[in-house]
C-alpha cells in the first residue's frame, strides 16, 4: 500500500520540524517512492567567496575525519551542492546512488525533506536521520544541515551539511558541524569588502543621530531602520539607490524623490573607501506631503480622505502622475482630446483611460490611421468615425501623423466643429494619438486644433516608474504564474534607455515569459533578453570594455547562459570569465555584484 502525507515511518510520530517539511514536500507534489530525478549543472562560481571562506575549514574538518563513514557537503543559497569531502571511499556509492554529489539541487521542491533543503527552508539547523527523509531514495542516510550567514547582512548564503549512513548516526555530527559554520562565518567576515563595513559604520551612525527614516543603500545591499520600513516597499531599493547615486556623483547632498507611497526629501551622505568613488550612500527620508488623516470635530471622527480615483496606466513618477491628474480632470467634459509622443509611450492606453472615466456610459469606436490605404480608405475611415459621433460614442483614431494632408484637414473640421451627420442627444467625443508633434506643419496645424493636447513623456524620462510597469505587465501576460523580477534584474531594466518606450518594455518580457516557461517565478538577470543586457552597462566603457562585454553576452546567450560552456569557447578559465562579467557589469548570480 503506498504511504500518505500523514504516514508516519514505522507508525512513529514525526517531530514538528520534519513533520511540516513533509507537508510541504506533498504540496510540491512529491510522492515518497519518487526517483532521484534532481536538478543539476555544473555552471557555478567556483572561485565564489563562499567557496573561498569555506575550504581551508573544510580541508581541516576532512583531514579530522579522514577514515570515518561520513561525508561534508557545501550548498549554496539555492541548495545546490558546491563541493563534497568523504571521509571513507565506501561512502562514495552510497552518496553517488542518492546524486548528493556537486552540481545537484537539493531543494525540498525537488528532493522533499532533506538536510541541506529543509535546512534552507527553515534557515534553521535540521537534523534528519534515516526515514525522515520524505523521499525513499535518501532513507539509508543521516544528515545534519546548518545555515551559514552573510555576516552584514545576516542572509543565509549557502548550508554546511554533514551526512553518514542512517545506521551510523553519532549524536556528535551536530556540534561538529556548528562548529565548522562558525569558523566560516568568522572568515566571511574577515573577507567583507571595506565597503560593507563601511556603509554598515555609516548606517549604525546615522541612526544614532536620527530618529527618522534612514537607509543605507548600495547596489546589492540595503539596511532600514524601523521608522524606514513603513516608507518603503521592495521594487523601491532599485529606484532609491540610482536617485542617492545620481544626486550624491552631481556633488549634492539633497534632492527629492518618487516612491511608490509617495515623494520624499533625501539628504545623502555618500560612503567611500578612502578617496575612491562613493561604494554606498546613507540617506535620510522625510515625506515632503502629510498623508491625510482623521480630524476629529465635535467629539466625531471625521474621515478627510478623498475618494481614491479609479486607477490609470501604472507608474508613480511626479510627471505621470500630473499627466494622470489632467486626463482625470478632463473626464467629465465632451471637448476634443490629442495624444501626442514617441512610439509605444502609453498614449492609446490613456485614450482609453479617458473614455472610462466618463461619467456617463457610452460606446466606444477605435480606428488607426496606419491601416487605412491612401486618401480615399482614409476618407472613409473619417467618415466611420463621423458617423460614431453623431450616435455619441467615444471615438479614438490612432496615428492621425499617418493622414494626408486633405484628410487631416478633414479631422480639424471634426475637432473644432464636431460631427458632420446630425446631432445626438448625448454629444460623442473625439480623441486622438500622434506619434510624433512637430517636423509636419499639417499635423502641427491639426493638433492645435484641438482644445486639449496632452504630451506622454518617454519612459527615459520617466524610468522611476519600470518597477510600476513590469509587475502590471508581467500580471497579463502570466496571469498564472506570479512572475516577478529580482532586485537585479530589476536594476538592469531601469538601467536600460528604452528607445521603443513601454511597447520595447513588452516585448522584452514577453520574451523572458516564452523563454523561462513554467521553470521560474522570480525573473533574473540572465532570463532578460540579449539586446536588454547589452545596452543596460552599469558604467561607462571604453570601446574595447564593450566590444568584450557583448562578446561575453552573446556567448553566453548562445548556450543557454552555461558559464562553463562560455568560458570554453573563448578559452578562459571559468575563474577569469566571473571577473571579466563582474568588472564588465554582467550579473553573474541571483545577488547583484556578488
Amino acid at each position: 500500500m503506498t504511504r500518505t502525507e500523514v504516514e508516519r515511518p514505522g507508525n512513529r510520530r514525526l517531530r514538528p520540524v520534519i513533520e511540516a517539511s513533509w507537508h510541504r514536500s506533498s504540496a510540491c507534489g512529491l510522492s515518497h517512492e519518487m526517483k532521484a530525478e534532481l536538478p543539476y549543472t555544473d555552471d557555478f562560481d567556483d572561485d565564489s567567496r563562499l567557496l573561498r571562506a569555506a575550504r581551508p575549514v573544510l580541508d581541516r574538518l576532512e583531514t579530522s575525519l579522514s577514515g570515518t563513514s561520513t561525508s561534508v557537503l557545501l550548498a549554496d543559497a539555492e541548495a545546490r551542492i558546491l563541493e563534497r569531502w568523504v571521509g571513507e571511499k565506501s561512502l562514495h556509492d552510497a552518496l553517488d546512488r542518492a546524486h548528493v554529489a556537486p552540481g545537484f539541487g537539493f531543494a525540498e521542491e525537488f528532493a522533499g525533506t532533506n538536510g541541506v533543503g529543509t535546512a534552507l527552508e527553515d534557515a534553521v539547523p535540521v537534523t534528519v536521520r534515516g526515514e525522515e527523509h520524505y523521499a525513499d531514495f535518501l532513507r539509508h542516510l543521516a544528515c545534519v544541515g546548518v545555515p551559514i550567514r552573510h555576516p552584514t547582512t545576516g542572509a543565509v548564503e549557502g548550508i554546511l551539511d554533514i551526512s553518514c549512513l542512517a545506521a551510523e548516526y553519532n549524536p556528535l555530527m551536530p556540534p561538529l558541524i556548528l562548529e565548522a559554520v562558525r569558523h566560516i562565518e568568522t572568515r566571511l567576515t574577515q573577507m567583507s569588502s571595506q565597503s560593507e563595513v563601511a556603509l554598515l559604520e555609516a548606517f549604525a551612525r546615522a541612526c544614532r543621530r536620527h530618529r527618522g527614516a534612514v537607509v543605507a543603500i548600495s547596489p546589492n545591499m540595503i539596511f532600514t531602520n524601523p521608522p524606514a520600513v513603513k516608507h518603503l516597499i521592495p521594487t523601491d531599493q532599485a529606484i532609491l539607490w540610482d536617485a542617492a547615486r545620481t544626486t550624491v556623483s552631481s556633488g549634492r547632498s539633497e534632492a527629492t524623490v518618487d516612491l511608490a507611497r509617495g515623494r520624499f526629501r533625501m539628504r545623502c551622505t555618500p560612503v567611500s573607501i578612502g578617496s575612491g568613488e562613493p561604494r554606498g550612500v546613507v540617506v535620510r527620508l522625510d515625506p515632503c506631503e502629510r498623508s491625510h488623516e482623521s480630524v476629529e470635530r465635535s467629539g466625531t471622527v471625521a474621515d478627510t480622505t478623498p475618494q481614491a480615483p479609479k486607477p490609470g496606466p501604472p507608474g508613480h513618477s511626479a510627471q505621470w502622475r500630473q499627466l494622470l491628474e489632467r486626463v482625470r480632470q478632463l473626464a467629465d467634459g465632451t471637448a476634443p482630446v490629442a495624444f501626442s509622443g514617441e512610439p509605444g509611450t502609453g498614449k492609446h492606453r490613456l485614450a482609453l483611460y479617458l473614455h472610462e472615466l466618463a461619467p456617463m456610459p457610452r460606446g466606444l469606436r477605435v480606428f488607426d490611421a496606419s491601416t487605412s490605404p491612401g486618401e480615399t480608405g482614409q476618407d472613409e475611415m473619417l467618415d466611420r468615425a463621423d458617423a460614431a459621433l453623431a450616435c455619441g460614442d467615444t471615438v479614438v483614431i490612432r496615428r492621425i501623423d499617418e493622414l494626408a494632408e486633405r484628410p487631416l484637414a478633414r479631422l480639424r473640421g471634426l475637432a473644432v466643429n464636431g460631427s458632420t451627420s446630425g446631432r445626438a442627444r448625448t454629444p460623442g467625443r473625439l480623441l486622438v494619438t500622434a506619434r510624433r508633434a512637430g517636423g509636419d506643419d499639417a499635423l502641427e496645424f491639426t493638433l492645435a486644433a484641438f482644445p486639449h493636447h496632452l504630451w506622454v513623456p518617454p519612459l527615459r524620462r520617466r524610468s522611476e516608474d519600470v518597477t510600476d510597469i513590469v509587475p502590471a505587465l508581467l500580471a497579463d501576460l502570466a496571469p498564472d504564474r506570479r512572475m516577478h523580477c529580482s532586485l537585479p534584474a530589476m536594476q538592469t531594466l531601469l538601467d536600460h534607455p528604452w528607445p521603443g518606450n513601454v511597447a520595447e518594455l513588452r516585448d522584452a518580457l514577453v520574451a523572458v515569459v516564452v523563454s523561462v516557461g513554467d521553470a521560474a517565478r522570480e525573473i533574473q538577470p540572465q532570463h532578460l533578453p540579449t539586446w536588454v543586457l547589452k545596452r543596460a552597462g552599469r558604467r561607462r566603457l571604453s570601446a574595447i570594455e564593450e566590444a568584450q562585454r557583448n562578446l561575453i553576452i552573446e556567448t553566453l546567450a548562445s548556450v543557454g547562459g552555461n558559464r562553463s560552456e562560455a568560458a570554453r569557447i573563448l578559452g578562459i578559465g571559468r575563474a577569469t570569465l566571473y571577473r571579466r562579467m563582474r568588472s564588465l557589469g554582467i550579473a553573474t548570480s541571483h545577488q547583484l555584484g556578488a
